[in-house]
């Protein structure tokens, strides 16, 4: 027993290091997948829009998004290349021990076999037997060949283990080499691109600087926009509120309204897209403003940047509340109730649904408008619970 917890003991050892460094090496792989994928989508959804783009802050803005994603992609890379020159370590350590227990067991089996051919023959084992004092001694004697026969049969088939082993061991190290060759031409790559943009950059900074007071203009605006937007959104749901039969700042939910509340937190980080495909251009809360750093941005909720003419679509089953209309613009926004929680999708060009409508989860509910300038086709999304609001990027599935 005693033999078998050493044993046990060791295999741990050995074996828990190598899975760690496989299961780090795997999220690595799989993060350096995902930023590649953002990167992809960068140039599906923002630049091909640099034709018809007249904002210089729209472009500084998608070339910082750009650069930061390559920036965490190198820095991903790079660390997987660490985890690969660990697990190459690794792997030359337990290819050097292997080979020696390898060269051990092949030095005994060699020393077996050539004792057993000293006595092989027949009547050398006739002899053995027929020698014995008495039959208890001759079964022991017949038991005892048995086991010498097992014994260099077993010791074999360990070689012929350990050796495929070795093999697998082998081949592994030399796909782990490669791997790590080919990450590191990717790296360099990622670098030639990044020094491209940055380049590209600092002549953008260049020319805000010269136009920085219109620019913090044009920023003061959307911000006024922003307020404005979610003012209009806090005043529709604090008259939901008051009509649910409350005076205080959270509805007043039916036992089916509280059902489905609950369903809905349930599925906290696992609500779907409000679009089928898109990227997140801005996220939520206070933030610097990516030309000026000095200049802070509040966001209600996350833009994502998606196809021309794609479809808004809703994240979870609910009632539609109020479909709010800018006068100006005429752009739409759609307030969906579930329970005691609100989404919100603005800057539709027309709807699918009418106030009062149940909507099912991924239910599209309208066209998102595309800007006639920057040719970008944006969704504002944001999450209430009763008048907080709330972080989308907790709530929707890899965000």
């Amino acid at each position: 027993m005693k033999r078998f917890f050493i044993i046990f003991s060791l295999f741990l050892f050995i074996v828990t290091p190598i899975f760690a460094q496989k299961t780090n090496r795997k999220k690595l792989e799989d993060r350096r997948v995902a930023l590649k994928n953002e990167i992809t989508k960068i140039k599906t959804y923002l630049d091909n829009t640099q034709k018809k783009e007249r904002s210089l802050s729209n472009q500084v803005k998608d070339l910082n998004q750009k650069i930061s994603t390559r920036e965490d992609l190198i820095t991903t890379i790079s660390d997987e290349i660490s985890e690969i020159g660990g697990e190459i370590a690794t792997n030359s350590n337990k290819i050097a021990l292997l080979q020696n227990e390898l060269d051990v067991l092949k030095k005994d089996y060699a020393t077996l076999i050539y004792k057993s051919y000293l006595s092989k023959s027949e009547a050398n084992r006739l002899l053995f037997l027929l020698s014995s004092d008495n039959f208890y001694q001759g079964f022991r004697r017949f038991q005892y060949m048995k086991q010498i026969t097992k014994y260099r049969k077993s010791q074999g088939d360990t070689i012929k283990t350990r050796s495929f082993k070795l093999q697998v061991l082998n081949d592994s190290l030399a796909i782990l080499k490669i791997t790590k060759s080919n990450l590191k031409d990717e790296k360099k790559h990622e670098q030639g691109k990044i020094v491209s943009e940055k380049e590209k950059q600092e002549v953008l900074v260049k020319k805000y600087r010269k136009k920085k007071r219109k620019y913090i203009a044009q920023i003061k605006d959307k911000r006024r926009a922003e307020r404005k937007l979610t003012k209009q959104i806090e005043k529709l749901i604090r008259s939901a509120i008051k009509k649910s039969g409350t005076k205080s700042k959270s509805f007043a939910l039916t036992p089916a309204a509280k059902a489905l509340a609950a369903k809905f937190t349930s599925n906290k980080g696992k609500l779907p897209w409000p679009v089928q495909k898109g990227l997140v251009t801005v996220r939520f809360g206070r933030q610097a403003d990516p030309m000026d750093s000095g200049v802070k941005i509040e966001s209600s909720g996350v833009r994502i940047a998606t196809n021309d003419k794609a479809k808004a679509r809703t994240v979870f089953d609910g009632k539609v509340m109020a479909i709010q209309k800018n006068p100006q613009s005429g752009i739409l926004s759609v307030l969906i109730q579930h329970g005691n929680y609100i989404t919100v999708y603005a800057n539709l060009e027309n709807v699918l649904v009418a106030k009062g409508d149940q909507v099912k989860t991924k239910e599209i509910i309208g066209t998102i408008h595309t800007d006639a300038v920057t040719g970008k086709t944006i969704l504002k999304f944001q999450i209430w619970k009763d008048v907080n609001k709330q972080n989308p990027a907790e709530w929707v599935y890899k965000m």
